[in-house]
């Protein structure tokens, strides 16, 4: 894992604590010489649109982005899952009680890139097959992630999504809750690229 991350700027007490309070919170994570590569990385794929509006009636989601999910072992976004897998189970060790219902165990990666101007997302959960956490790194661009209370936006709480960060949101199973926070992306400023590490319920 040395040479992938910045484990200083990693407090796990103040990330459960951010997590059981807020919903979401954020930390700066990536070596930037990793993150470089990870971004040379991203260049090189080619990605599919998303739908630009999913769900009915009052539970629509607006959308612009595109997402690749076909890595091949080798790659450095394989890697970072794996490593980073490491580095959460070896600081959830020094946790008592462990705060997830089941073993945090990433099994869903998505990159995910959005275009400059791009709407982003609009208020929205999570489904309902992804537990425990969340964690998105932010690769590239600049954007602005924000948790809130409901479809409206309302009593919005914005999250640090500076490049070399990883955004970690708790989801259903977090301290035994079926917690599932809102939020949201907007002000897409450039091309962003965003990596997504999630458990998925089988």
């Amino acid at each position: 894992m040395e040479g992938l991350f910045l484990p200083d700027y990693f407090d796990i007490h103040r990330i459960l604590e951010k997590l059981s309070t807020v919903g979401a919170t954020s930390a700066k994570i990536l070596n930037e010489g990793y993150r470089k590569l990870l971004l040379e990385e991203a260049e090189s794929y080619t990605y599919k649109p998303e739908d630009k509006v999913v769900g009915t009636g009052d539970k629509i989601v607006r959308q612009q982005m595109s997402s690749f999910e076909d890595f091949t072992g080798d790659s450095k976004y394989i890697l970072l899952k794996h490593s980073f897998q490491s580095l959460l189970d070896e600081y959830l060790t020094l946790i008592e009680p462990y705060p997830f219902e089941t073993r945090l165990t990433f099994n869903s990666a998505v990159l995910q890139r959005y275009e400059k101007g791009s709407i982003g997302i609009t208020p929205h959960r999570d489904g309902l097959s992804y537990i425990n956490l969340v964690c998105l790194f932010i690769v590239e661009g600049r954007g602005r992630f924000f948790v809130c209370s409901d479809r409206s936006g309302r009593d919005s709480n914005e999250i640090d999504a500076s490049p070399g960060n990883v955004i970690l949101m708790r989801a259903p199973g977090f301290l035994y809750s079926k917690d599932r926070p809102f939020h949201y992306v907007n002000d897409i400023q450039e091309r962003r690229y965003v990596f997504g590490l999630r458990q998925k319920r089988f």
